[in-house]
This record gives structure tokens, C-alpha cells and sequence, in this order.
């Protein structure tokens, strides 16, 4: 934990989460717990109360701010607020989890300084924290076929026809609602195995930020902010998991504005094409012949979109040639998943197609210990298997094994054998 010596010379920085003393950071937690408290009173979005027990963590060190107290004693109260340091073993991200029998809320510390991005974080997972309450399941499969130039093209003509929509009034959005279902059902014809991913996706991440953004932000604000969101698409590095943060605000708002109430009659199995044809009285057209096709991208920024995707596409394929060989040609460790927790970035997976999904950075708790992956990357396969490469070669001392970019810690009888030269797994020692 970092000493305070000079919290005089940094205290104007507070928001930004600079080296605050004890006293003004658990004051600035309770502020922060004030706002989403009043936030969540305010939203109707879902007949849940969304505001609950929640902990603001600083991931350096574990120590936590919580609106309650813990059932163990782990926290005191301080400056109206409970103040004390999480157990090693919990897995600390933006996110929901189950801990001392309880669902807790869990924002990262500090928290952002734009008063409407904070909010907005914070009713997002508050969302996650009572989403099976409301029927809504947290699953989060990877939506493979938006790593392929194909599947981000169609991704991106639909979100510029969603854009044109949003810029009209709510009487005139038909056509380009039809046409940006259209972009959405010729990826279902194209991607038919993985398109259902987006749905399922929607109906959890997106719904997750569409509360988000409608909670925690001025409604005069939503439009630019969707806007911008979505002229900063193209740019994300990946879209594989991240692509619901964008079309659930977007498709939801549009749905807000037609019927306020939409989100009280959905289910794990809605899906935004439904909704908007069910709201909007959209009739889903039939695609057109080439040259009419053709004139259909170009109003919506197609050609750009193509020519842009194309440089990508080399560097993707580049990417997946380098990712192959590091882990399918090189001496890999392959570690089991029994009942494990993840944190990681959703915004930079990369696909690899039937080999699994690259994760470039990733923390994961299971029966076998704590892995931190910090660079280069680990490759998980169906939440099942991850395989870590030790080309670079690897040490252990005592139970801390270390590679190039990752290190794990085993608990007791469990550790590593090797099977060949290029392969090595993490076994259990039985018992003695």
C-alpha cells in the first residue's frame, strides 16, 4: 500500500485518484455512493432497484470501499463509509460477484473523474449485480465472426444506418431501421454458427450499458454521446466481445424513445431485431440485386468503411499467423479450468477461430491457484482450457512459477509436468 507523505502536494487531484489520504478518499466513496443511490432512485428503466451493496476497490492493493458492512468484520466504518482490504484469492474488476453470501457490486478505484462516465460505469454493474433477478443470465460468449473483415463490414454499415435513425425523429426512422436490420440478417446468413452469440451478448452486456447510459447520464447528452460512440467503432481493436457495449445503448435508446417501457417485457431470449420490428413496425426487407445493393452501402459510408477494413484485414491476418505459431508450434503449458473466476478486458480479445480465443491480458482464480497474465497473451478454448506459451522458457520457486508476461501461483499439491518437449500440463498430486 503506497505511504502518504505527500497527499498536500496532490490533493487537487482527488478525482483523479492521485494519492489521496485515508479521510478524503473514504469522503469522495461516499459521495460516489450518494450519486448512484440517487441515481438508481430515479430510473425506471427495470422494476428491480438497482442500487445495492457495492465495493469501490483499488486493485493495487485490495483495499475496498463499501456502502455496507461485510458480514465477516473485514471492514470499519470511516468517514460514512466501510473501509477494509479483500482476501487475495477474489477476483477484483468492474463486475458482480458472490462474496460472504452476498451480491455485491464491484467498481474499480479510482473512479472516472467525468461525473457522467462514472455514473454511467456504476449503474452498468449495478445492473450485472441483479440481472438474474430480472430473468436476464450472465452469459458472455465471444461473437467470433466480428474478427473477420466480412463480419466487422456488415457490423459497421449497420451501425451507420442505426446513426442516421438516431438523427431523425422517431416517426421517420423506418427505412433506415429496415436497413440497418438488413446489414444485421445477412451476417446471420453469412455467420449462421455464431450469429446467435450477438443476442445472447445483447441481452446481457448491452442491456448492461444501455441502463448504464440512460441511469447515469443527462438525456440530453444520450444522443451525442451515441453518436460519438458510434463513429468511434471502427477504431476499437476488437469488436468480439465489446460489440453489445455499442449496439445496446444504441438499439435500446432508439426503442426508448418509441416505448419507454420496452425493456420491462424482455427475456434471455429477446433480441433487438425483434424489438424493433415488434415497436417500430419494421418489415425486415428482402436484399436487394447487386447494383441496388451496391447503392445501399454507399449510403452508409461504405465505401470508406471497406477500404479501412481492408488495411486491417492484412494486419489481422498477420496477428493470427504470429498467435498461431506462439501457441501451437512453440512449448506450451495447458492448465484445466474447474471452477474458475476471470477478470479481463473484453475490448482487446483477438479470435483464433476453433483453436479458442486470445486473451492478452486476464486474471484467473481456480482450485489450482491465482494466474496473472500481464502480456503476451494466454488462450482459452470454451472456458475450458488455457494454454500459456513457455518458449521464453519458465522458472518456479517454491509454489510462484513465472514465464515471459505471466506467473501463477499453485496452491498446495498441485504443480507442473511435462509430457513431451513441447508440451507440459498442471496436474494434482494426490494426496499422501
Amino acid at each position: 500500500m503506497r505511504t502518504i507523505l505527500v497527499v498536500s502536494l496532490f490533493i487537487s487531484m482527488a478525482y483523479q485518484g492521485f494519492a489521496q489520504n485515508a479521510d478524503s478518499s473514504a469522503l469522495l466513496a461516499a459521495k460516489y455512493f450518494r450519486e448512484a443511490d440517487s441515481a438508481s432512485r430515479k430510473q425506471t428503466i427495470w422494476p428491480q432497484p438497482l442500487y445495492g451493496p457495492m465495493l469501490l476497490v483499488d486493485p493495487q492493493t485490495n483495499m475496498a470501499y463499501s456502502n455496507v458492512p461485510d458480514s465477516g468484520g473485514i471492514f470499519t466504518l470511516q468517514g460514512g463509509v466501510y473501509k477494509g482490504k479483500l482476501p487475495k484469492d477474489l477476483i477484483i474488476a468492474n463486475t458482480a460477484i458472490r462474496w460472504q453470501n452476498r451480491l455485491w457490486t464491484v467498481v474499480l478505484w479510482p473512479l472516472p473523474a467525468d461525473n457522467d462516465v462514472r455514473l454511467n460505469l456504476m449503474m452498468h454493474e449495478c445492473f450485472h449485480r441483479v440481472q438474474r433477478q430480472l430473468g436476464l443470465p450472465d452469459r458472455s460468449p465471444t461473437v467470433d465472426h466480428l474478427a473477420t473483415m466480412d463480419g466487422r463490414v456488415l457490423f459497421l454499415l449497420e451501425l451507420q444506418a442505426l446513426k442516421k435513425a438516431l438523427g431523425k425523429s422517431v416517426d421517420q426512422r423506418k427505412a433506415d431501421l429496415a436497413n440497418a436490420l438488413l446489414f444485421r440478417q445477412k451476417r446471420k446468413e453469412r455467420f449462421p454458427q455464431t450469429f446467435p452469440n450477438e443476442s445472447v451478448l445483447e441481452m446481457n452486456e448491452g442491456l448492461a450499458e444501455f441502463t448504464g447510459m440512460v441511469a447515469g447520464r443527462p438525456q440530453g447528452s444520450i444522443h451525442q454521446h451515441l453518436d460519438t460512440e458510434i463513429d468511434s467503432t471502427a477504431s476499437r481493436q476488437s469488436l468480439i466481445r465489446a460489440m453489445a457495449y455499442v449496439t445496446g445503448p444504441v438499439y435500446g435508446y432508439l426503442l426508448y424513445e418509441k416505448f419507454p417501457g420496452w425493456t420491462h417485457t424482455v427475456d434471455s431470449s429477446s433480441s433487438f431485431s425483434a424489438l424493433v420490428e415488434k415497436y417500430y413496425g419494421v418489415v425486415l426487407p428482402k436484399t436487394p440485386a447487386k447494383a441496388a445493393w451496391d447503392k445501399l452501402l454507399k449510403q452508409y459510408n461504405g465505401d470508406a468503411i471497406l477500404l479501412s477494413e481492408r488495411a486491417k484485414e492484412d494486419k489481422r491476418l498477420l496477428q493470427t499467423a504470429t498467435y498461431v505459431r506462439y501457441f501451437t508450434q512453440q512449448p506450451v503449458l495447458t492448465i484445466e479450468l474447474m471452477n474458475m473466476n476471470i477478470g479481463f478486458n473484453p475490448s482487446n480479445l483477438f479470435d483464433l477461430g476453433s483453436l479458442g480465443t486470445v486473451y492478452p491480458t486476464a486474471e484467473i482464480n481456480d482450485v489450482w491457484g491465482k494466474l496473472i497474465v500481464s502480456s503476451g497473451g494466454m488462450l482459452m478454448k470454451d472456458w475450458k482450457i488455457v494454454t500459456l506459451s513457455t518458449n521464453d522458457l519458465f522458472s518456479q520457486e517454491d509454489n510462484m512459477v513465472k514465464g515471459k508476461g505471466w506467473q501463477l501461483q499453485l496452491n498446495k499439491n498441485w504443480r507442473i509436468e511435462r509430457r513431451d518437449s513441447v508440451h507440459a500440463v498442471l496436474v494434482k498430486e494426490e494426496e499422501k
